[in-house]
């Protein structure tokens, strides 16, 4: 159709001018030496091609100039998959955590995941049951990897015994959390051993384990093929060093339904994050049931829908201890309670809360919705002991309740006449003093209660967590909290003295500076944005009473939509930093957070990406 186009203007044109007619032939013969000599004559190679990789030990893998075929070329530092040279890559390979130590094999072995067995005969009588439900989860992960499919059929025995000393299944400060792991491959079968003295030390092993193998997957087939590979060989010693290796999560800003809580606790295992601190209320609403008082709920729920039933709850404890993570809940009081506290008078019990959605709110809370519970009013300590009672039902043992206890607006307490009241039969002062002597009560009386409600559902007296707070200022802090009872989350910007100050006065405490390791900031306000390398370089104290930290992730600019992106990868370099602490420099740990950062989307998880994809395929290009 060109083509005669081209012939019909070159007669028109010739018959107005000759001149032109020299230039239109000229026209017409590149037309046509283009067609003549085109691509059509050039026969492309059958085969599908791929990028191939090559591990660079001191910086990574590095993809191939050109594609190649998937067969040929394939050398013991050259693989077809990213996937697979990352997992065996430098002395680390694909691991994450940085392990204390660990020596893997540059060679692979193709596994699947039918032949997969596991040997619980050194594991204690009374730890099997939850033994064998962590060994579960190690068959989807691996599934996972071939996106629930694992095409690529090998009969390779692959067998893990597992050695646990202690019958002891429950968690806490105290777990011991190291393993050894040694995987060998010899006679056509694969042999791991993992020694570990409680099953969360093995749990880990098994993570580990699951980070030691790769997919392998066609990138341009229309056919779906997938094959995994494991590393021949590897030695790993490895122990945590902080105990508390938490991620805190706001329910109550945004209801975040509970597949998408469940999804965060997987990511916390890949990432050997052990503490859940579960912020379920606040003013803006209560979606946690309580059998005892479903008023709570019915006041405080968004819809009926945006409720965590009891039993659902007790489900998710049980989903978190598998992998591994223990359900810290947190009731913040005696401020940050309001929608689910309002029905005090309807039901005759008077004010239980005040300042209850207040109008005038500046001069009341820190943010709207207001609320603070009513420390002059008997009828709330009895509602709140209900409260404390079915979490202590729910939660395993030994339990341990975050009380909340930070930003009391003192306004609020002195604009109710029934507080103020109060405070002079007891002779505080209407001021500064005063207040902070009726907020210590509160916390005398609520601690009382939760020790109480606690031993009558066969627990033992705990230490409770509070936030940093006026209360918590070194000026007062021992007159009114024991350093015995209460462990301090400080939650202050990085440059304030306060973790030192409590440290050196022997107080137990949880770092979360705010402006490094919250990770809302930079989303509003006049807030820093913290990516993975400024959350990964921040380190903590090695001191004793430093139990370890978290990373928040607050929801009033964020719902179930968007938790994903904005916890991972963030929250992963977090917990590299609090599992290992490294020395060695961010950069390093990229290409490792890369591979990493692959599990958790092949598991379901919507991380957020750390690098433009050439440079994800390029190790340390673009540094």
């Amino acid at each position: 159709m060109f083509d005669r186009f081209i012939r019909k203007k070159f007669i028109v044109v010739a018959v107005m001018a000759s001149g032109w007619v020299a230039l239109v032939l000229m026209a017409v013969n590149i037309v046509q030496s283009h067609e003549n000599n085109g691509l059509e004559d050039i026969v492309p190679p059958i085969y599908e091609p791929s990028w191939m990789y090559k591990c660079l030990p001191e910086e990574g893998c590095i993809r191939s100039d050109e594609p190649h075929p998937t067969t040929n070329n394939v050398t013991n530092l050259t693989f077809n998959s990213l996937d697979i040279c990352r997992t065996v890559c430098g002395r680390l390979g694909g691991l994450w955590p940085r392990p204390v130590t660990a020596v893997l094999s540059t060679r692979t072995v193709k596994i699947h995941p039918n032949y997969l067995r596991f040997d619980l005969e050194k594991v204690p009588v009374e730890a099997r049951e939850i033994m064998a439900a962590m060994t579960q989860v190690v068959g989807s992960n691996l599934l996972a990897e071939c996106d629930g499919e694992v095409t690529e059929v090998v009969e390779t025995p692959v067998i893990v015994f597992i050695s646990v000393k202690s019958a002891d299944t429950s968690l806490h400060w105290e777990t011991e959390e190291q393993y050894m792991l040694d995987l060998a491959s010899k006679e056509g079968q694969i042999t791991v051993y993992i020694m570990a003295e409680t099953v969360y030390g093995a749990r880990h092993a098994l993570e580990t384990f699951t980070q030691l193998v790769a997919s392998e997957k066609s990138d341009y087939s229309n056919q779906k093929k997938c094959g995994l590979q494991i590393v021949a060989g590897a030695r790993i010693r490895d122990r945590p060093v902080y105990r508390h290796r938490g991620l805190l999560l706001d329910s109550s800003r945004h209801f975040i339904p509970m597949t998408d809580i469940k999804r965060t606790i997987d990511g916390m295992a890949a990432n050997k994050m052990n503490v859940f601190h579960w912020h379920v209320t606040d003013t803006h609403s209560f979606p946690l049931e309580s059998s005892r008082v479903p008023q709570f709920t019915r006041y405080g729920a968004y819809s009926a829908k945006e409720i965590y039933s009891v039993e659902e709850v007790k489900d998710f404890i049980k989903y978190a201890q598998i992998r591994g993570v223990r359900v810290v809940i947190e009731i913040d009081a005696p401020a940050h309670a309001g929608n689910g506290w309002q029905w005090g008078k309807e039901y005759g019990y008077g004010d239980l809360a005040v300042c209850v959605n207040a109008n005038a709110w500046r001069h009341l809370c820190i943010q709207p919705p207001c609320g603070q519970l009513n420390p002059a009013n008997p009828a709330m300590y009895r509602v709140l002991r209900d409260l404390y009672r079915d979490i202590a039902e729910m939660v395993t043992k030994p339990a341990l309740l975050h009380m909340g206890g930070d930003e009391v607006f003192f306004n609020c307490w002195n604009a109710s006449e029934e507080i103020t009241n109060y405070m002079r039969q007891k002779n505080y002062e209407i001021s500064l003093n005063g207040f902070i002597d009726l907020w210590s009560e509160f916390h005398e009386k609520a601690l009382q209660a939760w020790d109480e409600e606690l031993e009558a559902a066969g627990g033992t007296k705990q230490p409770v967590m509070l936030w940093s707070s006026e209360l918590t200022q070194v000026r007062r802090i021992q007159q009114h909290l024991s350093n015995e009872r209460y462990v301090i989350e400080v939650w202050e910007p990085v440059d304030s003295p306060l973790l030192e100050q409590l440290i050196k006065m022997h107080y137990r405490v949880v770092s979360v500076p705010k402006d490094i390791w919250y990770l809302d900031h930079g989303l509003w306000g006049v807030t820093k944005y913290s990516n993975w390398r400024r959350m990964y370089a921040h380190m903590l104290p090695r001191e004793e009473n430093v139990l370890g930290g978290e990373v928040a992730m607050w929801t009033e600019y964020v719902d179930k939509e968007g938790i994903d992106t904005r916890i991972w990868p963030r929250a992963a370099a977090v917990a590299e930093r609090l599992w290992s602490d490294p020395s060695a420099s961010v950069y390093s740990a990229e290409r490792r957070l890369q591979r990493q950062r692959g599990r958790l989307l092949a598991r379901g998880l919507r991380p957020d990406a750390i690098a433009p994809g050439w440079c994800e395929q390029h190790d340390a290009k673009c540094l």
